[in-house]
């Protein structure tokens, strides 16, 4: 029996990329493809645990590495012609997903499984489109159902007495996706090459948003796989791909026992492997000083930690418990800090008990961590009410939900929800007053250090240009240090920025000094939105160099801009460059 294990789609009807954050939430970038994307954990762990015990044909599939919308994905899993197609499904892909899943129908008569979020907050609109649908953390379930040979469909409740023995799983999939592959496709968060591990699964907080503790676990169970284990297989794909330079750990939360991460970081400097850079999903208030110390002599370089507000009230609305604790934050900020390690902060916009006042501590915590260099980045969202985790079901309950459109569940940039006195539009606007404190505070701190490079990057450019253009390919902060950088090394220098139209007065007004060149665009700047007009325009320009401002030292991830640069360069030998956040030129 042929079983095919497949990833959500990687495209929308609309053209949006999907990004799925998996056992979390699922977002989009529109614009941009060559957005990237998370290896498919769960999914990888159930393609290895069906090869190694069961004797059916199995093949993992993933639209989103490969980039495909439902047409196209479909050809490619009714080529395979399966007996049965697995997908793990979010809220946000759902509509997506049920054309995908009609169309491999129609032409295979395959049977459907549904997993994931949506399946377990809604299984009876899974079951619609699905023969069986899994609830919850579906390994050891999926695994018993194929060995057993079981007829049964319907709902297959969550039964947290199933959940898998996570010490004894088989490393994740490595051989019909490449974990390597998506090293090459991670999020900008991730400074060097690498590859997604997983050495814990789960979470000890019961955050009302959260769809990992909620939808997947049902309790709040944090299991961790043996140290040694672990370490093997940071030695195994390190060996397997000479080229990679680190590991990113995706866990829930990394760090919920302090004493097994200070274990882990033992037996990774004991084999040497501290030679390569980590970065993990942790959270602040296990760290003590040796544990920061000990990672950093292992060779972690930065740590993900939710903050999510500024507001006690937030914080007891949102049922952050032990996760919000503001004396230890800072401790731990500063400490991290002293010892060398980045700090990416995650905050989060309009959650429950949430008002405009509440709100705006966030936004001042944002500015002030930024400006003194306490936090390195940040996200910002919108808290979301996802299905399936009880912040949902509060919102519907108190009828606040402002849209049901199942892809506007993206946990990104859409609200979907009012809270009393705090509309969806107000609670998008201070989600943009968070951005915009970032920006200042991160361009009041990097000022100096992006004004010491700036001199020996434009050495190597090696001449004076008299027509720069450049993009709002990176954050405002970013696009005002280059531009301001430019006028004073080059005062006669004319500079062009190209930008999406929305926020042209907005941006006309920071930029003075530059040509505005604005593009019709709802997401990242890309070709198909440039028009053949602007294009045109932008070849008149006849710029003499091109700048394009990235938020990575590895600069991945701009195709989409750089294929922009090419066409308007027109062929010529007119020099592209990426700038970095710190001022360096790249070629």
């Amino acid at each position: 029996m042929k079983i095919i294990v497949a990833n959500t789609v990687g495209i929308d009807s609309e053209g949006w990329s999907i990004i799925p954050y998996h056992s979390r939430w699922t977002t989009a970038s529109l614009g941009h493809d060559d957005a990237f994307t998370y290896y498919p954990r769960d999914l990888g762990y159930l393609s290895s645990l069906l090869k190694r015990d069961t004797d059916h044909e199995i093949k993992l599939l993933d639209g989103c590495l490969d980039r495909m919308n439902a047409e196209r994905y479909a050809e490619r899993i009714i080529a395979e012609k399966p007996d049965w197609l697995l997908i793990e499904n979010s809220t946000r892909t759902f509509t997506d997903d049920a054309r995908l899943i009609a169309m491999v129908k129609a032409k295979t008569g395959a049977k459907i499984i549904l997993t994931g979020q949506h399946a377990t907050a809604f299984p009876e609109e899974a079951s619609e489109i699905a023969d069986v649908v899994f609830q919850g953390e579906y390994l050891g379930p999926v695994l018993d159902f194929f060995i057993k040979g079981s007829v049964q469909t319907g709902v297959i409740p969550f039964d947290n007495q199933r959940m898998i023995d996570f010490a004894s799983l088989p490393f994740p999939e490595d051989e019909d996706v490449s974990r390597y592959a998506y090293a090459l496709k991670a999020d900008n968060i991730c400074e060097y090459r690498e590859i997604q591990i997983y050495a814990s699964r789960g979470c000890p907080f019961c955050c009302v948003y959260c769809v990992a503790r909620h939808a997947y676990y049902d309790s709040p169970k944090w299991r961790h796989r043996p140290v040694k284990n672990v370490v093997d297989e940071i030695e195994l794909l390190a060996k397997r791909y000479p080229e990679v330079e680190g590991f990113f750990f995706d866990d829930e939360i990394h760090n919920a026992k302090i004493k097994y991460v200070k274990d882990l970081c033992r037996e990774i400097i004991a084999r040497g492997l501290n030679r390569y850079k980590y970065d993990a999903m942790c959270a602040y208030g296990t760290f003590d000083t040796e544990s920061l110390q000990l990672m950093k002599e292992a060779g972690y370089y930065k740590v993900r930690v939710g903050i999510e507000t500024a507001s006690d009230v937030v914080a007891e609305g949102l049922d952050l418990k032990g996760k919000h604790r503001p004396k230890k934050l800072r401790w731990f900020l500063e400490e991290a800090r002293r010892v060398g390690i980045k700090v990416y902060g995650t905050f989060t916009i309009g959650g429950r008990g949430a008002t405009e006042g509440e709100d705006r501590k966030t936004v001042r915590l944002i500015y002030e961590l930024m400006k003194d260099d306490l936090i390195y980045d940040c996200q910002v969202s919108i808290c979301t009410p996802q299905p399936g985790a009880p912040y949902y079901d509060w919102a519907k309950s108190e009828g606040l939900l402002e849209s049901v459109e199942w892809k506007s569940f993206d946990g990104g940039e859409e609200a979907v929800l009012s809270l009393p006195g705090y509309p969806a539009e107000r609670i998008k606007g201070m989600r943009l007053e968070a951005l915009e404190a970032f920006d200042k505070g991160r361009g009041e701190r990097d000022r100096a250090i992006f004004a010491e490079n700036w001199p020996e990057a434009v050495s190597g450019i090696g001449f004076v240009p008299e027509r720069v253009l450049l993009f709002r390919s990176s954050r405002d902060w970013h696009t005002s240090l280059l531009i301001d950088s430019i006028k004073k090394t080059w005062p006669e220098t004319l500079v062009a920025v190209v930008v999406p139209e929305k926020f042209v007065d907005q941006w006309a007004g920071k930029w003075p000094d530059a040509k505005i060149y604005p593009v019709v665009s709802e997401g990242f700047l890309s070709r198909r939105d440039l028009g053949e007009g602007r294009a045109t325009e932008l070849k008149s320009y006849n710029a003499d160099l091109i700048l394009i401002p990235c938020n990575t030292n590895h600069c991945r991830g701009y195709g989409n801009v750089r294929e922009i640069a090419y066409e308007v360069a027109g062929g010529s030998d007119t020099p592209i460059r990426y700038v970095t956040c710190e001022g360096v030129t790249i070629r």
